[in-house]
């Protein structure tokens, strides 16, 4: 293959030039800069490198996103175990409340003070604790 490529490079090189043009190098003369085949062969590696650098980087990428993913799961797990009677809470829907009562899957906030209203919600609905109650005496 690489005597048909070195044939056929000298057959283009050997005609007329187009007016104009520079005069082709002689058949046996050299200029220095890779030949066709070499700088073929060359291309691939570097290429291969640059590929192997952008899957390290995407498969670092998906592993640190999985751990913060998981990191900010338990945060939030913890969150939910730690809520309490008489913390004030805020839901996914925008509903502040105070916990009256802590079931193992649902919560009892009331809502408002005049009227005494209280819904339940699921625990899961929690989105976070605004005021913790404190337990010693002011």
């Amino acid at each position: 293959m690489n005597n048909f490529m070195n044939q056929f490079t000298i057959a283009q090189n050997d005609g007329p030039g187009l007016p104009g043009q520079a005069a082709a190098p002689a058949a046996g003369a050299t200029t220095g800069a890779p030949s066709t085949a070499q700088g073929a062969q060359q291309q691939p590696a570097g290429s291969n490198m640059i590929m192997l650098v952008m899957f390290g980087v995407l498969a670092a990428l998906i592993i640190s996103s999985m751990l913060s993913g998981r990191k900010e799961k338990k945060k939030f797990e913890e969150m939910l175990s730690n809520i309490k009677k008489h913390d004030q809470v805020r839901t996914t829907g925008g509903i502040i409340g105070s916990v009256v009562e802590v079931k193992p899957d649902v919560v009892v906030l009331k809502v408002d003070e005049n009227s005494n209203t209280k819904i339940t919600v699921v625990r899961a609905s929690i989105a976070a604790v605004m005021k913790e109650t404190t337990t010693g005496v002011a």
